[in-house]
């Protein structure tokens, strides 16, 4: 795809945010016919490792690059019949935009090293000298991706079959046998060691290879005014035209001059601003000589990646408790036949408990009018293969005196189902005519159980029995002391940013073996997520927690702990910095924003935490760091395939973890998550603010109704008004009206406090038309909600019931669930069932009731209605309404403004502190 007169060249493009990115593009062969050895995937694991002697870690080291990936696309572009394209990008701080010459230099060498080990070859188990690089590092890969395939979770079935439609295309090659597995799994002994040689010695040169470069450094998009450009023309016309430049090897060169460059070249379809510029023949036998076969020097510490660690070896199931243990039947719906006189019945029912006692083999029968009865297994049945298990079996308990049949039998990942068991019934709920039936509660040996209670750490604890992986999911939430002002939540920030920048090549391999880790900051304190095999997930999670909390008890200590490197201090505040800097770019995410910023007053804004960052050092930000860790709390959960006794050791784990030196919060200094009370008034607070991109056109309001605390029924009847109003909404809005792209309506839980939201982002209405429009469509559909039929209305509430009685997609979608409820103090872990049953009481005239004291804008005598509303406007470029701000970097300030008024006007007043 690329002329060749493209190639050899450097193509500077201007951002729209604060960036720095440096992308290199190597034109290959078709690699579809490689697909068991994948030599491509195979070459991208190691130019796009993280680990101790990969390109990024040296590139970190000299503060040049803060990330990298690597590897052809999956798209027909990346990867065709015709042809390949090996991309190799890397996110780059300032100072790796000085160096960028030298940054690519280090991926040569890194080439240069590869062809020379691909020449020595290795020696094998059998002493047996053989060509490439060391088979460990393909039978890795082979292993982690057998082991990805088998315990992956249950796709969409859309999904897959798109992925099988894919696969059959004549171009990939794939026989029928492997059209589920052929693009994932490895199949050969070893890698194609002849294609991965051609790839390294012919094509991975620098004449064959295309760099575009954007960074902020030269200019954004919103520095350029309308007619600044040249008119378009072809990147090749541009290419040709352009002479030579020579560039000398001091590095001060490689600032790029926008005013002595000239006029830029405008791409036709985006209208991207570019230049285009052959790189200096000098550059580019430098990069020759680095790539040539050849071990680099001492200087660089490049080297081949280091044997995993992570990689799982254990995949058994940990046994469940004896009294409440697995079994075939359990959670299936069946239907018994019980004598009632001298008539015999058969009874819809389901089996929610398994047990052993004294020989028997026992399960409990859960009935529909919530009656229970235990059973005993009869002997032809007790070891019955789950496979045997389906709608239809028949069998009996207590010796042959009670028949029993089944009738629906869960999927993986569903919990108790209950069916009637007779077509009327279960048509009628498919057709949304009746009511489904709801499952019993849990027993709460299935539910999150405290198992761990200190004032400074509680740890919650459920053994996977849904989904049966050999998978585990550990949950930290780090509460500290005083986080209230921006400068504290702004070295939160930074303390995240480190601690995950000391980690990332240990997280890397873990991540190569499926182990995920994320680390972050919130308004209170931190959170530590680590996921993944079992086997090894306390292993990194004590890696994690090692590096997090070498920062405390170093009272009177102004330097970094030894897990941190000075040189990187500045290198994760560049990254932090240009984070805010791009916060609220986009007008849609920004006026949501903006809505919370209003309603959490311990939200800090990133201009406010950006601002506090002015003139910060390492001795500054560590005197920070000791107040707020002085004092914390961690509440934990551990949940997957890990048993009562794995619990207690990451108790234990955890509270060595917080050293000696751990004083936990009490619980009056635990903070409050405060929500601002809207006035309740007939006129709206408005909050009008510019978009942060002055070149945005888009203008995105957001119509908040605050309707007050969190109770069962108010939740009920609002996730109902949702229901109730959202395809009219967007049919009304965006279908016919094309008011505006993006049209949306929903409910809002936020801290304990109930509202609806209605947004509309349009790039053809001005904010006022969008927001006045959202009102009269309220006012006007109040007479559909008046007039719908009985039939209509419990097609919705059979609707949402059947979504909250869905099942969970995945053991993570089940454990933040959970960790949601833990983390907001509610424990409501049976919550979905509770509103269902609560739902099943909801008239349409309560529904009605509560549209008019909520979101109707007329009360009954025909005057406007108080309401608790806010309206939130961001207004974009040459929209009618936009405030006038001087600077766009003044944006901030104006938002700060705004949050600050808006508290001001309602006296600060909150909904107090919400307990469940």
């Amino acid at each position: 795809p690329f002329h060749s007169s493209s190639l050899g060249k450097i193509y500077r493009a201007l951002p729209v945010r604060h960036r720095h990115t440096l992308s290199l593009t190597w034109q290959i062969p078709s690699i579809c016919s490689h697909w068991r050895t994948k030599p491509a995937e195979y070459l991208a694991h190691l130019l796009g490792h993280e680990a101790s002697g990969s390109i990024l870690a040296v590139l970190k080291q000299r503060g040049w690059a803060t990330g990298c990936s690597a590897g052809t696309g999956d798209d027909g572009e990346g990867d065709s019949s015709m042809h390949a394209l090996f991309g190799f990008s890397f996110s780059l701080s300032e100072d790796g935009v000085q160096h960028w010459e030298k940054v690519i230099g280090v991926v040569f060498s890194y080439f240069g090293m590869l062809k020379y080990y691909f020449n020595e070859g290795y020696v094998d188990e059998n002493g047996e000298k053989k060509e490439g690089l060391p088979r460990w590092i393909y039978n890795e890969l082979k292993s982690v991706a057998e082991l990805s395939y088998k315990y992956a979770d249950e796709g969409d079935v859309t999904d897959t079959v798109e992925v099988v439609a894919e696969a059959m295309a004549p171009w990939y090659n794939l026989p029928t046998d492997r059209l589920l597995d052929g693009d994932t799994l490895l199949f050969g002994e070893v890698v194609d060691n002849d294609c991965v040689s051609r790839l390294l010695f012919n094509y991975f040169t620098p004449t064959n290879m295309r760099v575009d470069f954007m960074s902020s450094l030269f200019g954004r998009e919103a520095d350029f005014k309308d007619g600044t450009s040249l008119s378009p023309n072809s990147e090749e016309k541009k290419a040709e035209d352009t002479d030579e430049m020579t560039v000398e090897k001091d590095c001060a060169v490689a600032v790029f001059d926008i005013e002595k460059a000239g006029a830029p070249t405008i791409e036709p379809r985006f209208e991207t601003k570019f230049w285009v510029e052959t790189i200096s023949s000098s550059i580019m036998k430098q990069w020759e000589e680095n790539s040539t076969p050849q071990l680099p020097g001492s200087e660089l510490e490049l080297k081949l990646p280091p044997i995993n660690s992570y990689i799982p070896t254990n995949f058994e199931l940990k046994p469940l408790p004896a009294d409440d243990s697995s079994h075939p039947l359990l959670n299936c719906s069946v239907k018994v036949c019980i004598g009632n006189g001298k008539k015999k019945q058969w009874y819809p029912a389901c089996v929610i408990k398994f047990k052993t006692e004294k020989k028997n083999h026992l399960l409990l029968l859960h009935f529909e009018d919530e009656h229970e009865q235990w059973y005993t297994i009869d002997t032809n049945i007790v070891d019955t293969d789950a496979d045997t298990i389906e709608a239809g079996f028949e069998s009996s308990f207590d010796n042959g005196k009670v028949k029993f049949k089944v009738t629906a039998v869960p999927r993986e990942g569903e919990g108790i189902v209950f069916s009637y068991g007779d077509a009327d019934h279960d048509y009628d709920v498919e057709d949304g005519v009746a009511f489904p039936p709801i499952p019993p509660a849990s027993p709460e040996s299935r539910l999150p159980q405290l198992v761990y209670s200190k004032n400074s750490l509680k740890l919650w604890h459920m053994q996977d029995r849904r989904f049966k992986r050999p998978l585990a999911d550990l949950r930290l939430n780090f509460v500290c002391d005083g986080m209230n002002d921006a400068l504290k939540q702004a070295c939160m920030d930074l303390f995240c940013k480190l601690c995950a920048d000391a980690l990332a090549e240990t997280c890397y391999l873990a991540s190569v073996c499926e182990l995920g880790s994320s680390l972050y900051s919130n308004d209170t304190g931190f959170s530590i997520r680590v996921n993944g095999f079992d086997d090894k997930v306390m292993l990194l999670a004590k890696e994690v927690l090692d590096v997090v909390m070498s920062f405390r008890g170093r009272d009177g200590h102004t330097c970094l702990p030894s897990t941190i490197k000075d040189s990187r201090f500045d290198a994760c505040l560049e990254v932090l910095r240009r984070n805010y800097s791009n916060s609220g770019m986009d007008a849609s995410s920004f006026v949501t924003g903006l809505r919370l910023l209003c309603l959490k007053p311990s939200t800090k804004s990133s201009f406010s935490k950006l601002k506090a960052l002015e003139g910060i050092s390492s001795d500054k930000f560590v005197e920070c760091m000791n107040q707020v860790l002085q004092k914390i709390s961690v509440e934990a959960y551990y949940h997957g395939n890990v048993c009562r006794e794995d619990a207690d050791k990451a108790a234990q784990m955890i509270s060595e973890a917080l050293t000696i030196h751990h004083r936990g919060l009490p619980k009056k200094k635990m903070p409050s998550k405060l929500i601002i009370k809207a006035k309740d008034a007939v006129d709206h607070h408005l909050i009008t603010s510019p978009t942060v991109d002055p070149t945005d056109n888009n203008t995105s309001v957001e119509v908040y109704f605050q309707i007050g605390k969190d109770d069962l029924t108010n939740r009920v009847l609002v996730d109902l008004l949702e229901h109730v109003l959202d395809e009219p909404f967007y049919n009304e809005l965006r279908t016919k009206e094309q008011f505006g792209y993006e049209v949306s309506c929903g409910a809002r839980w936020t801290f304990g406090v109930l509202g609806m939201s209605f947004k509309v982002t349009t790039s053809c209405k001005t904010a006022d038309e969008a927001s006045a429009r959202v009102d009269r469509f309220l006012g006007e559909f109040r007479a559909q909600l008046e007039s719908m039929s009985d039939e209509s209305f419990m097609e919705h509430l059979v609707s949402l019931a059947k979504e909250k009685l869905e099942m969970f997609d995945s053991m993570e979608d089940e454990c933040g669930s959970y960790w949601s409820e833990i983390c907001e103090g509610r424990f409501d872990f049976e919550g979905h069932r509770k509103e269902v049953q609560c739902l099943k009481t909801i008239t349409k005239e309560s529904l009605l009731a509560a549209y008019d004291d909520w979101l109707h804008p007329i009360c009954h005598k025909g005057k406007p209605k108080k309401r608790r509303r806010v309206v939130f406007h961001v207004i974009g470029k040459g929209t009618i309404g936009r405030p006038t701000v001087d600077d766009p970097s003044e944006v901030g300030e104006h938002v700060d403004g705004l949050v600050r008024d808006f508290h001001n006007s309602v006296k600060g007043e909150t909904w107090g502190k919400i307990t469940f």
